[in-house]
């Protein structure tokens, strides 16, 4: 009976042990600094919420110092998910074949999981086209952001206009936005929703990109293929638009997408890349 007695409580220890470790299950959501640390963190507050909810666990959130540093921290396991954009996703996929997995995409109206850069200057300019940036000295943003550097550059190169201009990358939209306002670069690289930020202040958009796919959340190589899967049901099944719009206002939920549709921005990335050194690599 002693004995009994004693297997019965290591059984009761052991799943109490395990439900403690169940319980106490943390995971870490990442994002990439295309905004302040706060600004980020209030942005993504309601994702992260619900992630927690719906994996039953506690869910962190980390905003990295930049670009590159988001993209380590989930390959080398200090992030589990993180929001990306396409050229890190590309960048990853290239590098880590294998390790990383797309949960979804964010998805714009109608459901459209692409979006496009743009190209502007001052509104009272007299620049009106890409030929007319001959020899002018440009904004870019980020060196790794898709929208601030890869499509821009490309956009630039592909009109014939880039070898004859001056560059600086400036770190963030808002940054290219107020350098070209103030006059210092003749034009810059942006989002959209930047963009239309300045439109009114005394920007205008001068050109546009092809469609690129969107900003992604992914899974890390450190977290098991079922809660992978719970992370992109989720996703794919939020209810709330709250979950999404405090991301950004326009977006009408996630789509499903695979790593092959970032394949034509990794070969317009090359072509930036053979001509753009990539600093700090």
């Amino acid at each position: 009976m002693k004995k009994k007695n004693m297997v019965l409580g290591f059984v009761l220890v052991s799943i109490l042990l395990a439900f403690n470790v169940q319980a106490e299950q943390t995971y870490v959501f990442g994002v990439h600094p295309f905004k302040s640390p706060t600004k980020l963190k209030t942005m993504f507050a309601p994702l992260v919420d619900y992630l927690s909810e719906q994996l039953g666990a506690k869910v962190e959130f980390r905003s990295a110092r930049d670009y590159d540093t988001a993209m380590d921290n989930l390959i080398n396991g200090v992030v589990h998910f993180s929001y990306l954009g396409p050229s890190g996703v590309a960048i990853l996929d290239e590098q880590n074949p294998g390790k990383i997995r797309i949960a979804a995409a964010v998805a714009n109206k109608g459901g459209d999981p692409t979006f496009r850069g743009v190209i502007v200057t001052r509104e009272d300019s007299a620049i009106n086209s890409l030929a007319d940036l001959q020899g002018k000295r440009f904004a870019f943003g980020d060196r790794e952001s898709t929208l601030s550097c890869y499509m821009p550059a490309y956009m630039l190169m592909q009109a014939g206009v880039f070898d004859s201009m001056t560059y600086e990358f400036l770190n963030s939209h808002t940054n290219v936005a107020k350098g070209v306002l103030n006059g210092t670069f003749a034009a810059g690289g942006l989002k959209p929703g930047v963009a239309k930020e300045f439109e009114g202040k005394g920007l205008k958009v001068i050109a546009t990109s092809e469609p690129v796919y969107e900003h992604v959340i992914v899974i890390g190589p450190n977290v098991d293929q079922a809660t992978g899967d719970k992370v992109q049901q989720a996703l794919l099944n939020v209810k709330d638009p709250k979950v999404y719009t405090s991301i950004k206002g326009s977006l009408e939920g996630f789509a499903l997408v695979q790593a092959s549709d970032y394949d034509n921005l990794k070969i317009i990335m090359r072509e930036v890349d053979a001509k753009i050194p990539q600093t700090g690599k």
